[in-house]
């Protein structure tokens, strides 16, 4: 059975998983990045303990972090995505429909942009086609998205979306004799 691990920066990527039935006992490192999942099981038993397999398993992750660093939060925002069917990242065209008071349906069409503000909240900006007409609505959604992520700074960690303040060289500082991050804010992981 696996079992959560600590949630914290020390533990970042890295969880345990004991299972008697299979009799494994580890330490497994799982991170994401640049659409590549990487994933390596560091045993009890062929490091020789579960304190020093934890040691290994942490070195290889912060290895990792090192080789493959977290992307900008600009840069995520700009990840084009499966379902994604505008083509342009954060821009998409919806319908809108209401009821009139005499009971006939009407519908509105717009185009929408949306990015994510200095908290990681989201915000958007619509454009209705009835009144820019279906061109010119557009490009000010696209246009209106490319201001909003002008706004968009630091690092982007799924473990804490939205965290700011980081920069590629704070993933380098790590006190290898304590083994946590001093990164330029605390992360939280699973919160």
């Amino acid at each position: 059975m696996r079992k959560n691990n600590e949630t914290s920066t020390k533990m970042y990527g890295i969880s345990r998983v004991d299972c008697e039935r299979n009799r494994t006992h580890a330490w497994r490192v799982s991170l994401m990045r640049q659409g590549k999942r990487h994933v390596k099981n560091f045993t009890d038993k062929t490091a020789g303990g579960k304190q020093a397999a934890l040691l290994k398993a942490m070195d290889f992750r912060d290895q990792l972090l090192i080789d493959y660093p977290p992307i900008s939060r600009k840069e995520f925002c700009d990840a084009k995505r499966r379902n994604n069917k505008t083509g342009i990242t954060g821009v998409y065209k919806y319908r809108k429909t209401y009821r009139l008071k005499d009971g006939t349906q009407k519908e509105s069409w717009y185009w929408e942009a949306n990015w994510p503000d200095s908290n990681g909240e989201s915000v958007s900006e619509s454009f209705p086609v009835k009144r820019y007409g279906d061109d010119m609505a557009k490009q000010m959604a696209i246009r209106a998205r490319q201001r909003g992520l002008q706004t968009v700074k630091g690092i982007f960690w799924a473990a804490e979306r939205g965290a700011i303040g980081l920069t590629p060289s704070s993933i380098n500082e790590i006190d290898f004799a304590h083994r946590e991050f001093k990164p330029a804010i605390q992360l939280q992981v699973g919160t």
